[in-house]
């Protein structure tokens, strides 16, 4: 199939001081994230941030998103996998406009104490459920696969405490339910996102390090 291009427009270049300056708080006084962050990227952290932030801005902005890669395997269903790597969150909204039924995965802020945490529960599920979009959470394991068996595109993201810590039982799941497993990345490219289905998640790592953001501790090690 050949690329072409989605408009999801204006662009978001005045979302980028205000999501910087929310990153920028969030890493200065949240000090074991800073550390980890440290120890992931060393000297670099500042830059990454600043490279987060221009992610971010995309996601929550209106863009015209090229789109890479051949959808005709996803027809029939398939689970689609990436990192925490540049505008992950655009993949349902554009698959979502071409008349895919998509479902990703989250986990609910709402099971730790807090108004915050609720809060950020509940902005998240209006920001990722669309039409045509499932949010699924962990323990829907049986409403994931018959989400898949009936034919839906399921996005998830492997990293953890590795970049492919969560990639072996998402295998299983494309084997158990008789999916393909597809890889995709959303990125930067000459200005404009793109979309890109069965990249090589490992050279993008390579070439674009500073689009990856993962300070977290896996939630499976806590």
């Amino acid at each position: 199939m050949k690329n072409f291009a989605l408009d999801i427009i204006p662009r978001p270049g005045f979302l980028i001081p205000p999501v910087m300056a929310g990153l920028y708080a969030g890493y200065w006084f949240n000090r074991s994230r800073r550390r980890l962050l440290k120890e992931r990227i060393g000297r670099a952290a500042f830059l990454n941030l600043y490279r987060t932030a221009r992610n971010f801005a995309v996601m929550l902005g209106r863009n015209r998103v090229e789109v890479k890669g051949n959808l005709e395997p996803l027809r029939s269903g398939g689970i689609l996998y990436s990192l925490h790597f540049g505008a992950w969150e655009l993949m349902p909204k554009v698959l979502s406009r071409l008349g895919f039924r998509v479902g990703v995965i989250a986990n609910r802020y709402a099971d730790q104490p807090g108004f915050l945490a609720r809060t950020a529960d509940l902005i998240l599920y209006r920001y990722r459920a669309k039409p045509n979009v499932r949010v699924f959470y962990p323990g829907d394991g049986f409403k994931i696969t018959r989400f898949l068996r009936s034919g839906g595109i399921f996005g998830v993201l492997v990293d953890g405490d590795s970049p492919y810590d969560k990639f072996d039982p998402v295998r299983r799941l494309g084997r158990l339910c008789g999916v393909p497993l597809v890889s995709f990345a959303v990125y930067g490219d000459n200005g404009r996102p793109v979309l890109d289905l069965g990249c090589d998640l490992n050279r993008l790592l390579r070439e674009r390090p500073y689009d990856y953001l993962w300070a977290y501790r896996s939630r499976r090690r806590e």
